[in-house]
């Protein structure tokens, strides 16, 4: 990628603005600088470079907004298991100044009441037009907001993603009395702003592929600050003249939006993607809050020693799910291709911080009684709400057969002890979000051990000193 430092956006900028001075003293024209980042997934570390960008670009925009499109939280321990929960995540926005966010479908993660908990900690709204939420609720969400800066109107739509279950990425359990419509659909009832906001912005939580399809129906849009599938645009362009931009993820990046506004209506919109992991500079408040927050031991006591690197998610999902099997007593285990938030690991000491950035979502093992014809179908049908991607798996290898549009056909196991058979009955382990999302017929009722996925791999690191997946790989 190439690299695009501060010092060179400050003359971007400085030029842009300079070319709009002409403009600034009618009342409805002027320079609408946004700054913007998205699926920050906690990662705290680059806070401060990112204040210091945020600090610079306010010397020459005073009135700088800063965005997320949401995602804010899962993904360091530090943030998600601290009490209460995402709460240096917001500290750190309220502190950098942000603006807006958009509800991401992980900001549900630790359900309703926490989410609501951060919502009121936070000084800025959370933005989200396409849910429909019961009138006991508590949660404090806005379809919208409107800001004016330097006399102009800016309406923003916050939008999230929704799957084919009419639920957004997260465990069913956190959205329990909650609904959403499709992000095309809800959009159309806040048409209205365009008429009444000089900039008409979409902060979109929805996926780059989706933001696409938004800008060919709604070209009245001005912008599109997308997040979710966790793109990097390295250069934003305009598509059907609707400017899309998103960071990539992790605060690796951000990007900044620069709209030109003329006697009340939208001249120009330009965007440049800022490189904020190589910033140099970092803001001194922030630092001393990051290094505060992880000054915390518990999370840095090792538990193990990966003798190898683990290179590929496929290594880290068979220790995770031997971990399970073994400490739920089951023949097989099963772990979905989303729960693995890490693509490696170095070799060395394994810590409880790396554990819970492995697999931060925290959900209990449940253990179900099947018929080794019911496995099978099991293993269809996550592959396809994998993406057809089959899940990681203990005590067997398998293979999903499928036809020519990727559609899966059957299933070849073979187990790693004994002889399988689709008649015979087997005690098969998985997360409480496979067991909610992915539809299959069990023997029983499933029983809960009431032990997270996190919990097992934390005791079988303890009694494994040492562990090397290198090359082990179990489906195809």
């Amino acid at each position: 990628m190439k690299r695009v430092f501060l010092p060179f956006i400050l003359s971007f900028v400085l030029f842009v603005g300079m070319s709009s001075c002409k403009f600034a003293k009618p009342s409805q024209s002027g320079v609408v600088a946004i700054l913007s980042v998205n699926d920050m997934h906690a990662a705290i570390d680059l806070m401060p470079q990112f204040a210091a960008i945020a600090d610079s670009l306010r010397q020459i925009y005073p009135d700088l907004l800063v965005f997320s499109a949401g995602d804010n939280r899962t993904g360091n321990p530090i943030n998600d298991q601290y009490q209460p929960t995402n709460y240096p995540m917001i500290a750190l926005m309220n502190k950098v100044g942000f603006d807006l966010c958009a509800v991401g479908n992980h900001e549900w993660d630790a359900g309703q009441e926490a989410f609501q908990r951060n919502i009121e900690d936070a000084n800025f709204p959370f933005l989200c037009a396409n849910i429909i939420l019961p009138q006991t609720t508590k949660l404090n969400i806005k379809p919208y907001e409107i800001l004016e800066v330097q006399g102009l109107k800016i309406g923003v739509v916050g939008m999230l993603e929704v799957r084919a279950t009419g639920l957004p990425g997260a465990h069913p359990k956190n959205f329990e009395g909650i609904s959403f419509e499709q992000p095309y659909d809800a959009l159309q009832n806040y048409l209205h702003l365009r008429n009444q906001c000089n900039v008409f912005i979409l902060l979109s939580h929805v996926g780059f592929e989706d933001d696409l399809e938004i800008a060919e129906r709604y070209p009245m849009l001005d912008a599109i600050i997308g997040g979710h599938t966790h793109t990097l645009i390295e250069h934003p362009t305009k598509h059907n003249g609707v400017m899309i931009t998103q960071a990539g993820s992790s605060l690796s990046n951000a990007t900044l939006t620069l709209i030109k506004v003329e006697q009340g209506k939208v001249a120009n919109v330009d965007a440049v993607t800022l490189d904020v992991q190589h910033e140099k500079k970092k803001n001194a408040e922030v630092k001393k809050m990051v290094d505060d927050f992880n000054n915390d031991q518990r999370y840095s006591q090792p538990l193990s020693t990966a003798i190898t690197p683990f290179e590929t998610r496929e290594e880290l999902g068979c220790m995770l799910t031997d971990a399970i099997r073994d400490k739920s007593d089951a023949d097989f285990a099963f772990n979905n291709t989303g729960g693995i938030r890490l693509n490696r690991l170095k070799k060395g000491p394994i810590t409880v911080k790396e554990v819970y950035e492995i697999d931060p979502f925290t959900n209990d093992i449940v253990v179900f009684a099947m018929k080794g014809k019911q496995i099978e179908r099991f293993i269809m049908e996550s592959y396809k709400k994998n993406g057809r991607t089959p899940s990681y798996v203990s005590g067997m290898s398998y293979e999903v057969l499928t036809s020519t549009d990727g559609y899966p056909k059957s299933v070849n196991i073979t187990l790693d002890k004994g002889r399988y058979s689709p008649e015979a009955t087997y005690k098969v382990a998985m997360n409480s979000y496979m067991a909610s999302t992915v539809r299959f017929e069990s023997v029983d009722d499933g029983t809960n051990t009431y032990m997270t996925s996190e919990e097992m791999l934390i005791e079988y690191l303890k009694e494994h000193p040492s562990v090397s997946y290198r090359g082990v790989t179990r489906v195809k």
